[in-house]
């Protein structure tokens, strides 16, 4: 496997999405839509401590449609991004294959998974077959 050389987001940290301002104080300095195989994604409602409802992956048949970032200091980045996940109690930072929707080939990156299944559902997650997530489509 290859080190990651960029982070693959599919919600609030999306273009145009709430978090968005987090990933341009971080260095961000492109994106370019892509996907990931062998992850689920959920929806999860407004939540008391954040005021708002986010997205989540667990490793599981499906595809997962976001994009992948590039940041001018990846190790920087991942410090501020860290921290909004809130890595390592809420999400676990994993390493997997994003594949570019330009042509272009797969590339390694970093994706935020949270920890099981089991804490999708103690947090009322709602699975999302299409593997597309948006605040504004969101319905809490």
């Amino acid at each position: 496997m290859d080190r990651p050389e960029a982070v693959f987001v599919y919600g609030t940290l999306k273009r145009g999405e709430r978090n968005f301002a987090v990933a341009k104080e971080a260095g961000w300095l492109r994106s370019v839509e892509a996907y990931i195989e062998g992850f689920q994604l959920f929806h999860l409602p407004r939540q008391r401590r954040l005021g708002y409802s986010y997205p989540a992956v667990v490793p599981g048949e499906g595809r997962v449609w976001g994009e992948i970032q590039w940041f001018a200091d990846l190790e920087r980045a991942l410090d501020l991004l860290d921290a909004l996940e809130d890595e390592g109690r809420e999400y676990l930072r994993k390493a997997t294959l994003a594949y570019p929707l330009a042509e272009a080939p797969p590339c390694w990156v970093w994706v935020y998974v949270y920890p099981s299944r089991h804490r999708v559902q103690a947090a009322s997650g709602r699975w999302l077959p299409a593997g597309v997530w948006r605040e504004a489509e969101g319905v809490d």
